[in-house]
């Protein structure tokens, strides 16, 4: 490795870093956010049946009806209700139905429109944060633009769109927003900093789905090897700050996921099949064979979107160059990037997973490792830092460009001339291509799909007259937030966890592609499907009679709000399918009443005609959005009465 000798840029640089002013760099950021817009133009419509290709789409925006439960019945939002006999809806840690991006887009354009709408701020926020790292490294305004430009179509987003999976796209984006504070705030220690800092990672933290989230833990160790400011306490106590901050944010997901933890149980896979050879990692960066990813060559699954991240050679041997070329004082910043995506990529090949997964003599931490099992989309994280990586040699090219400017011809027609045919700038042809290539392979799966006719009609054909669980067409992703929306209660639905010892509530109607199955009998058709009803009696809300008989209650609800009316002539025991968990409370004609073990909601019910009122009220749930109120408050509080406002110092050129 070799470094190069600082030269100030001269006086005529087109970026010098003392004279930048706010206005440029809001023109460079508003020139990726048109270039995201342009790029996501797929996505720009207010059709709500235009949906997102992937295969996965609709079921990975499922959770953002939550806002819409917020809006219809408050606090009922705490429950959802809509799977496998109901959980907590803050505690499911695939949703990204916290962070603020989903919030604000799913209130001001519901579901289906509002999520679009985040997909083109994920692109624009994708590129803003690689224009964010490369201004914290001190870079000047082509690296910035260059890169912020290329993160925009690179693989880590659009391929990684084929599969429709909405939270990775936000979470692989929201991990990227954490470097840059992270690297100025280790090297500045400003207040206003840290506050920046546990912003961002609060927002990483409420993105969804772990998996960027496993990622980014991984790295942040290597952040010893940045520039470290003076001052080591005040700095510690600073980070103690960034860290306050990022709890108190993220408390209205933490508290619930914390406190419902021990029920997880995800799906595993021990033998770890979707690992890949660390060597073959960085291979995935460079292939543009669409049909490459749909086969099992260099030991991958056949799943694009697990392995895609390409961005091309160019930027790679632009990466390869800064780590064997730099000046001496982006060394910290070179040995970060570089080491930091080796890490990340060792991460996503599985192997280190596998072999922990072996060897802790934990079966309960082996058990959960095992349930890492798409662990190569944790890739997507090292092309931020690639790219940083070649933004630092584009820079180095860029300070070359200005350092050995030739006399420029006196005549005006000569010095036109001159720029039109300069051989210097050649340099900006490897970037244009890079762009081009990048756009031209990852923007495939940046499309819409209507959505399918069958839908509707098989939806219309599964309502029920009280809260029965019915079954969509078993692993069909398109109808399950179609279902979510109309307030369906889905045996199965889609849910990539299972609550630990509880068992699904029966299906009293059923759609089904394969026929009828044991212990149903066909009602009607829609197309090619079999719209099938229970044998015996599936009801929600049913009554045990003291004298043996059996009676049902008509039930209605959203979420965590159940209301039923009983009027019967006995005791008796009345039993809701849905999971009981600390948090339900019960009330007979506005008495409150004690709920009996078991899991399902149970109430003793005396002889005569009832209001029975089911409500959810978590303390885990209220006290973490309390918390997060109170962490609001307090980076207000903090920002105002800081430091002066200070801008994100950059790294020396």
């Amino acid at each position: 490795m070799t470094t190069e000798t600082t030269v100030a840029p001269p006086s005529h640089t087109a970026q010098p870093a003392r004279s930048t002013t706010a206005v440029v760099l809001l023109i460079e950021i508003a020139v990726i956010i048109v270039w995201a817009l342009f790029v996501t133009r797929p996505y720009q419509t207010m059709n709500p049946d235009d949906i997102p290709i992937g295969r996965e789409y609709l079921s990975a925006i499922q959770t953002h009806h939550v806002w819409n439960w917020v809006k219809q019945c408050g606090p009922c939002a705490f429950w959802n209700g809509s799977h496998r006999g109901g959980a907590p809806s803050f505690a499911d840690p695939y949703g990204s139905m916290l962070h603020p991006l989903v919030i604000l887009t799913t209130l001001i354009w519901d579901v289906r429109n509002g999520a679009k709408i985040a997909l083109v701020a994920v692109f624009m926020l994708g590129g803003v944060a690689q224009w964010w790292l490369a201004y914290v490294l001190g870079l000047g305004r082509l690296a910035r633009m260059w890169s912020g430009l290329l993160a925009v179509v690179a693989g880590h987003l659009g391929a990684r769109a084929e599969n429709g999976n909405f939270g990775l796209l936000l979470s692989t984006v929201a991990c990227a927003l954490v470097l840059p504070p992270l690297i100025a705030f280790l090297r500045d220690g400003s207040r206003r900093m840290a506050i920046v800092l546990g912003v961002m990672t609060a927002q990483a933290l409420v993105s969804g789905q772990g998996y960027m989230q496993i990622g980014l833990a991984c790295l942040l160790p290597l952040a010893l090897l940045l520039p470290i400011a003076p001052h080591r306490w005040a700095l510690v106590r600073r980070a103690g700050i960034a860290a306050l901050v990022a709890l108190l944010l993220a408390s209205a997901f933490l508290i619930p996921f914390l406190h419902f933890l021990p029920n997880f149980q995800k799906d595993i896979a021990p033998d770890f099949p979707a690992a890949t050879p660390f060597v073959y990692m960085p291979l995935h960066f460079v292939i543009d064979n669409a049909e490459f990813y749909t086969t099992r060559e260099l030991q991958k699954l056949p799943y694009p979107y697990l392995y895609m991240n390409f961005i091309g050679w160019i930027p790679l041997l632009l990466a390869l160059w800064a780590i064997v070329q730099h000046h001496k004082q982006q060394q910290p910043y070179v040995r970060f990037l570089a080491l930091g995506a080796l890490m990340v990529l060792w991460i996503a090949s599985g192997g280190p997973l596998a072999w922990a997964a072996q060897t802790l003599p934990s079966a309960a931490l082996a058990e959960q490792l095992a349930g890492i099992r798409f662990h190569p989309v944790i890739a997507g994280l090292a092309v931020p830092l690639v790219l940083g990586l070649a933004a630092i040699r584009v820079n180095h090219l860029e300070q070359w460009y200005w350092r050995y400017q030739p006399v420029q011809p006196a005549q005006r027609w000569s010095r036109i001339r001159f720029l039109l045919f300069d051989w210097r700038a050649v340099i900006a042809i490897p970037l244009v291509l890079a762009l081009l290539q990048s756009y031209q392979f990852n923007s495939q799966w940046i499309a819409t799909v209507p959505l399918q006719r069958e839908v509707e009609p098989v939806l219309q054909s599964l309502r029920t007259d009280s809260l029965q669980w019915v079954n969509p067409p078993f692993g069909e992703h398109a109808f399950v937030e179609p279902a979510v929306g109309k307030g369906y209660k889905m045996t199965f639905g889609y849910r990539t966890w299972n609550w630990r010892g509880r068992v699904a509530p029966q299906p009293y109607l059923e759609a089904d592609r394969k026929g009828v199955a044991a212990g149903m009998q066909r009602r009607t058709t829609v197309g090619d499907i079999s719209i099938n009803v229970a044998d015996d009696v599936r009801d929600y809300a049913s009554l045990n009679l003291a004298n043996g008989q059996r009676a049902v209650c008509p039930a209605q609800g959203l979420g965590g709000n159940i209301d039923i009316r009983c009027t019967i002539p006995v005791d008796g025991e009345l039993v809701v399918l849905e999971n009981s968990w600390t948090g339900w409370q019960a009330e007979i004609d506005g008495q409150p009443v004690s709920l009996q073990d078991g899991q399902w909601l149970r109430v003793s019910l005396p002889a005569g005609e009832h209001h029975v009122v089911f409500r959810y009220w978590p303390w885990d749930g209220l006290l973490g959005v309390s918390l997060s109120a109170i962490g609001f408050v307090l980076v207000l509080v903090l920002w105002r009465f800081g430091e002066a406002p200070l801008p994100l110092r950059r790294a020396k050129e």
